[in-house]
């Protein structure tokens, strides 16, 4: 029982270095918040601005590749207890956090940063409570196949949000007393998102090396994990700017009109009936839809977690009953490449199929 589990971690100054992105790419991050004073945030508890913070992955040639902090010292020391607290272990994550470097490039020179700017968009809304952080290998991984991938933090919805004037906001709970939760307010956010990427000015501002340059919006697509997955495909039902949505095991609360034409697919962890929800969903969705499912995970196993785990040199075997037995690579190349896919399908037209996983099955699938 995981609740009688302790593990001991050895403390140690010494960081670790996870995976270097698989593709053709190397990868530039660049972190920045975007502010909507159009719209006060619903969650806040007084009049404030909906203001996000996002990661920005994007492919490029540069080289050499360095080790950069995966997340804020502070963001990474309040995840241990966060999970301690959820999960009902007691293991220390401190060090698997706050010593984890992750591989960008380091050259930022405005040559070699927008030399190749004509990618297809991703943006990615993180589970309920969940920092953008916890996917930051995954949406490298996506990014080095020809992407750019934007990671949002949606403010009161993850566990903390840090500002780059220091100040935090932290998780309103109140948002699961809402019958489709945060959903509604993340659609927004996607939509605003989108109009500032076409925004030079916003966007000179939030990539200083970029110059007032927008970018092409005319290829955007969104997925996400948990909550986020639900609000990828109800924004796109919102925005026809997003032309195709990835639930990563997302429960849709609230039941929500979804009629839309853009392809979606389903992802689902294993052990389980087929979602009600999504048996809803199913026939409102207009255009070509496919629901897999993917043996030997739980519901945290669509995030960096496995990854962490063995780039540190930690068997995850203890923590089976939160992260399933599927081994943490092969996790992460089903999804890349189910993710790559679809949305190059959805987005330029090329279909090819995602390679053959033993562990992934196709429970639905229509419209193609």
């Amino acid at each position: 029982m995981l609740s009688n589990f302790l593990l001991l971690f050895i403390s140690t100054s010494a960081s670790y270095l996870l995976p270097k992105p698989p593709g053709k790419y190397n990868v530039t991050l660049t972190t920045g918040p975007l502010i909507d004073y159009t719209r006060d945030d619903p969650n806040a508890p007084t009049p404030t601005p909906r203001a996000l913070m996002l990661s920005i992955f994007q492919p490029t040639k540069c080289a050499p590749i360095v080790p950069v902090p995966a997340m804020p010292d502070n963001v990474a020391e309040y995840q241990s207890q966060f999970l301690q607290q959820t999960f009902n272990i007691s293991a220390d994550f401190t060090f698997l956090f706050l010593d984890a470097r992750l591989p960008v490039c380091s050259d930022h020179t405005n040559r070699c940063l927008f030399q190749h700017d004509d990618f297809p968009i991703l943006l990615f809304s993180t589970a309920f409570s969940i920092p953008r952080f916890y996917y930051n290998v995954l949406a490298s991984a996506i990014a080095s196949q020809g992407f750019t991938v934007i990671t949002i933090d949606h403010p009161y919805d993850a566990n903390i949000l840090l500002y780059p004037d220091g100040h935090a906001v932290f998780t309103n709970y109140s948002i699961m007393n809402n019958a489709s939760w945060n959903y509604y307010p993340r659609a927004a956010d996607a939509s605003f998102v989108i109009d500032q990427l076409s925004n030079a000015t916003a966007m000179a501002e939030l990539i200083p090396g970029r110059g007032p340059k927008p970018f092409l919006t005319d290829r955007v697509a969104m997925l996400g994990h948990s909550a986020g997955g639900a609000s990828a495909i109800l924004a796109a039902s919102l925005d026809s700017r997003i032309r195709a949505a990835i639930n990563w095991d997302g429960t849709i609360f609230g039941s929500p009109p979804l009629d839309m034409s853009q392809p979606v697919l389903f992802m689902d962890h294993d052990n389980q009936p087929m979602a009600p929800d999504w048996l809803e969903a199913w026939p409102q969705l207009k255009g070509p839809k496919m629901w897999v499912r993917v043996t030997n995970t739980t519901h945290q196993t669509f995030s960096d977690m496995p990854v962490l785990l063995q780039a540190a040199g930690v068997s995850a075997a203890p923590f089976a009953g939160v992260l399933g037995t599927i081994e943490a690579e092969e996790m992460m190349k089903i999804l890349v490449a189910y993710t790559t896919t679809w949305m190059n399908a959805a987005l330029t037209g090329k279909r090819q199929e995602p390679g053959n996983f033993l562990e992934v099955s196709a429970l639905m699938k229509e419209n193609f």
